[in-house]
């Protein structure tokens, strides 16, 4: 299955590659302050591969906060949401994307709580979770499809 999204104005983009199905995927609704503000349901697989579409890098927010061990990534266009975006050392680039920047925002998602974790123990749940990302700065997302 292809999941493809994109903010608003088009400066931001994703394509999530996976094997899962709508059944297996399972949408989060992370419970921190960020998500709820931006009523998030993201995805993610870690047997999958990810593409983030940046088009003008100079519009794009890497917010961060809490154990600032991500980077939420906004438009400075538009303020859409598309997910977060985490680099490790040993496996490169990681994220968990934001189904409210595609056509499937109305999937539910099962409320998740990630506040009591440690950054150690927030960075081995990404390794283990979250999908294989690229980041393309100076790429404009595919035409959608």
């Amino acid at each position: 299955m292809r999941i493809e999204g994109r903010c608003h104005c088009g400066n931001l983009g994703f394509e999530l590659e996976t094997e899962r199905t709508w059944e297996t995927i399972g949408p989060r609704e992370c419970d921190c302050s960020f998500c709820r503000a931006h009523a998030t349901r993201c995805v993610s697989d870690p047997a999958g591969n990810a593409t983030v579409f940046v088009a003008d890098p100079d519009r794009l927010i890497r917010y961060r906060f809490g154990l600032r061990t991500a980077q939420f990534l906004v438009c400075g266009g538009c303020g859409v949401y598309i997910g977060a975006y985490a680099e490790e050392e040993d496996v490169g680039g990681l994220s968990t994307l934001n189904l409210r920047a595609t056509a499937h925002h109305e999937r539910a998602g099962a409320a998740v709580t990630y506040g009591p974790e440690a950054a150690a123990g927030r960075r081995a749940r990404r390794r283990d979770r979250w999908t294989p990302t690229e980041l393309r700065l100076g790429v404009p997302p595919p035409a959608a499809g």
